[in-house]
C-alpha cells in the first residue's frame, strides 16, 4: 500500500499549491501585510479556505496544516502538545514558525511554542501559509514559515449555529456560534467545550473557549474591530514509553506517568482601527493601528522518579502595531508598499515549587521598523524588496539566595529582494532571497538545571528560493519550489551531558523541493451523481543537516527526508461530500539524537475518510481516521545518557460523528 501510494504521488509530481482551489477564485490575501486581491507576492503561499476546512477530518488548525506540503506535524500523544514544523526545524520548530491570528502574533515569549489547541477551528474563515523566511515583514520567529489565521466576523442577517460531536476515546464537543450585522454594527460570538479521555492513559484533554468580535463602521473611511478571547484547558501528560520494557509492560495505550498534568489559562483583547487617509483619492491607501493585551498562565506538575517538580509561568504581553499600506499603481504599473512598526512589552514570571527552586522574572521589550514594496518594472514583471530593523532589551531579575540582575540589548537588521514574472493567466515564476533572524525566547536564557546563561548568541540566517506555478487551462494547478536555508547560531537544548543546557549550534543547512498539484477530475468523469471531483496531492523532499561543529554533517533530528499527501474530494448529489486523504511520513531520527547514534524512527502511512451531508441549515458528518489501523509514532526522544528511546504512540483506527444546525 505504501509503495502504491508513493508511486502515484511521485508520478503526478505531488506538492504544495499556492491556491487550494482549481477554480481560480480571486480572494483577498495578506501575505505581505497588504490586503491584496489574488497572489501578487513572489513566494510560496497556500491559502486554505472555508470549503477545504469543512471537508477535512481536522479537529484543529494543526490537523489541517499537516496535509500541506513542507509541513511536518508531531505531538507527545496529545493534541495539546502539537508542533507544526515548516521546512525541517525539528525540535526548534515551535520557535521558528510564526503563528498570527488576524495579524496578531500568538507565539508566547517562552519556549513552549504556539498553542494550536487554543485556536478553535470553528472561528477560522481562512488560513494563509507562507513557507520560508518572513523576518523582514513579520520579525521574530518567522524563520521556517508564517501561518496567519483569518477569523470570522459578523456578516449579513443575524444567524447562529449549534453543533455537537462525539468521537472515540470518550470525546465530546459542543459549540455555539452567533453572528450578524445591524446597520454599521457587526458582532460575532463563538463558544466551545471539549472533553476527551485521549488514546492513552493520562492523555485526557479538557478545554473551554470563548471568542468574540465587535465591529463598527463610522464611515467608508473609518472602522474598528474589538476582538477578545478566553481559553482554559487541563490535560494529562502520559510521557514516553521506552523501548527497553515499558512498551511491553504498559502497552501502546498505557502510561508510566499517571500523575503528571498541566493546565493553561489564556486571555487576550485586541483593538484594531482601519483608516483611509483624507488625502487619498484612489482608495488604495490605509492606516492600520492595533493595540493588544494578552495574559497567559501555565502550570505543570511532573514526577521525576519520586521527586515532584512544579513550575508556573505567568506571561503578560502588551503591544501595538502601526502600518501604512498602499495597493495601487503609478500610471499603468502596479505599485504596492507597506511601512510599519511592531512593539511588544513582555513580562515572564517563572516560579517553581516542590523540588523546583525557580524564582525569577525576565522582561523583554521589542521594537521593530520595516518597509516593503512591490513594483511592476516591466509588463507582468514585478520586483520586490524590503528591510527591517529590530532591537530588543532583556532584563533578568533572579530572586534567589544570590540576587542577579543583568541586561541584554540585541539588535538585528535584515534585507530581502525578489522577482516575480506572470507569464500567463494565473501562472508565474519567482525567485527570492531573504535574511532571517530570531531573538531568544525569555526562558532560553535560563534552565532549571543550569541556571541563567547570558552568553548565548542570537540566531541569524539566509534563504534562497525559486518557484514556478502553472495553470493548465483551469484544469490543474502545479507548483514546484526548490529552496536553500543556511542558519547560524541556531538555539537548541544540548542533551549532552544530561540533563542538558541551552547552546548555539555552529551552522545548519536545509535544502529541499516542494511539489504539488490540484487536478479537476470533473473534466474526465461524466456521472450524473457526481457534481465535482478534485484531486489534491503534494510531495516534499528535504535535507536538514548540521554543518560543522560537534555534529558534522549529521541529520537534524525529527526531520523526515520524504513526505507525501494525496487526497480526493467528491461532491455527490449536490448535498453530499466524500473525501479520502492519505499521508506518508518518512524515516527520521529521534529528538536529542544529534549524533545520529540510533536507528531512525520507522516511516508510516495513514489514511482518513469523511462523508458529510449539507443543506441550507443542516450538516451531518462521519469520519474514520487511520482506516488501516496503522501502529505508528509521531514523536520519539533519545536518552542523553544511553541509546534508550522513549516513544509516544499515535491513535490507531478511530471514529468521529458530528452534527450542526444553522438558525
Amino acid at each position: 500500500m505504501k509503495a502504491i501510494f508513493l508511486a502515484s504521488v511521485l508520478t503526478i509530481l505531488a506538492g504544495p499549491v499556492y491556491a487550494e482551489n482549481v477554480e481560480l477564485e480571486r480572494i483577498v490575501v495578506t501575505p505581505t501585510r497588504i490586503a491584496q486581491e489574488g497572489y501578487k507576492t513572489g513566494s510560496n503561499i497556500t491559502v486554505i479556505d472555508s470549503k477545504i476546512i469543512e471537508s477535512s477530518n481536522a479537529q484543529s488548525v494543526a490537523d489541517i496544516l499537516k496535509e500541506k506540503a513542507g509541513i511536518h506535524y508531531y505531538d507527545n500523544s496529545s493534541a495539546k502538545t502539537a508542533t507544526v514544523d515548516i521546512r525541517g526545524f525539528g525540535d526548534t520548530a515551535g520557535r521558528n514558525v510564526l503563528l498570527l491570528v488576524d495579524g496578531r502574533k500568538v507565539n508566547p515569549a517562552d519556549i513552549s511554542g504556539p498553542d494550536w489547541l487554543q485556536l478553535p477551528l470553528g472561528i477560522v474563515k481562512r488560513i494563509e501559509v507562507i513557507r520560508g523566511a518572513g523576518s523582514v515583514l513579520y520579525g521574530d520567529n518567522a524563520v521556517g514559515g508564517v501561518v496567519n489565521i483569518i477569523t470570522k466576523k459578523g456578516d449579513g442577517a443575524i444567524s447562529g449555529k449549534a453543533g455537537a460531536m462525539c468521537a472515540s476515546y470518550d470525546s465530546y464537543q459542543e459549540d455555539v456560534e452567533v453572528s450578524g450585522e445591524t446597520g454599521k454594527f457587526s458582532h460575532y460570538l463563538y463558544l466551545k467545550h471539549y472533553d476527551g479521555d485521549g488514546y492513552r492513559s493520562n492523555s485526557d484533554v479538557h478545554t473551554k473557549d470563548c471568542n468574540a468580535k465587535l465591529g463598527y463602521e463610522f464611515s467608508e473611511d473609518l472602522s474598528f474591530d474589538l476582538t477578545g478571547g478566553w481559553h482554559e484547558d487541563d490535560y494529562g501528560l502520559p510521557g514516553g514509553l521506552d523501548d527497553q520494557g515499558e512498551l511491553t509492560q504498559y502497552g501502546r495505550r498505557g502510561s508510566p506517568d499517571e500523575s503528571d498534568f498541566a493546565s493553561t489559562k489564556d486571555r487576550y483583547v485586541n483593538l484594531s482601527l482601519d483608516l483611509r487617509p483624507w488625502f487619498d483619492v484612489t482608495d488604495s491607501a490605509h492606516f492600520n493601528v492595533d493595540v493588544f493585551y494578552r495574559n497567559r498562565d501555565s502550570y505543570s506538575w511532573l514526577n521525576y522518579g519520586g521527586f515532584p517538580s512544579a513550575q508556573k509561568y505567568m506571561i503578560d504581553t502588551k503591544g501595538a502595531t502601526v502600518k501604512y499600506t498602499y495597493d495601487g499603481s503609478i500610471g499603468d504599473d502596479e505599485l504596492n508598499f507597506v511601512i510599519g512598526m511592531d512593539y511588544y512589552d513582555i513580562e515572564n514570571i517563572i516560579k517553581g515549587s516542590e523540588w523546583n527552586s525557580d524564582d525569577l522574572t525576565i522582561f523583554k521589550e521589542e521594537l521593530g521598523f520595516y518597509a516593503y514594496s512591490e513594483y511592476e518594472i516591466l509588463r507582468n514583471l514585478l520586483i520586490n524588496s524590503g528591510v527591517r530593523y529590530q532591537k530588543a532589551e532583556y532584563i533578568f531579575d533572579q530572586r534567589q539566595s544570590t540576587v542577579r540582575r543583568e541586561t541584554k540589548e540585541p539588535t538585528e537588521s535584515v534585507f530581502m529582494s525578489g522577482l516575480k514574472y506572470e507569464y500567463d493567466d494565473d501562472s508565474s515564476m519567482h525567485l527570492s532571497m531573504q535574511e532571517s533572524f530570531r531573538f531568544l525566547a525569555t526562558d532560553e536564557w535560563y534552565s532549571t538545571w543550569s541556571g541563567l546563561n547570558t552568553n548565548l548568541r542570537q540566531q541569524t540566517g539566509i534563504q534562497y528560493e525559486v518557484g514556478i506555478r502553472h495553470n493548465f487551462d483551469d484544469l490543474a494547478l502545479i507548483a514546484i519550489t526548490p529552496y536553500w536555508i543556511d542558519i547560524k547560531d541556531e538555539i537548541y537544548v544540548n542533551p549532552y551531558p544530561s540533563p542538558g543546557q541551552n547552546e548555539n549550534y555552529d551552522k545548519t543547512r536545509r535544502k529541499g523541493v516542494e511539489m504539488g498539484i490540484d487536478l479537476d477530475l470533473s473534466r474526465f468523469i461524466d456521472l450524473s451523481y457526481i457534481d465535482k471531483t478534485v484531486l489534491h496531492a503534494n510531495y516534499t523532499c528535504q535535507q536538514a543537516q548540521f554543518k560543522g561543529g560537534d555534529y558534522g554533517s549529521n541529520d537534524i533530528p525529527m526531520t523526515p527526508r520524504h513526505q507525501a499527501v494525496a487526497g480526493l474530494s467528491a461532491e455527490l448529489h449536490k448535498n453530499y461530500n466524500l473525501s479520502l486523504t492519505g499521508r506518508y511520513i518518512g524515516e527520521r531520527y529521534a529528538i536529542n539524537d544529534t549524533r545520529n547514534e540510533t536507528p531512525k524512527m520507522k516511516d508510516c502511512f495513514t489514511m482518513d475518510s469523511k462523508l458529510s451531508y449539507n443543506n441550507d441549515s443542516l450538516n451531518v458528518y462521519a469520519c474514520v481516521n487511520n482506516i488501516f489501523g496503522e501502529k505508528y509514532f509521531t514523536y520519539a526522544a533519545k536518552s542523553s545518557s544511553s541509546n534508550k528511546k522513549d516513544y509516544y504512540p499515535a491513535p490507531e483506527r478511530n471514529f468521529e460523528v458530528g452534527i450542526s444546525y444553522k438558525f
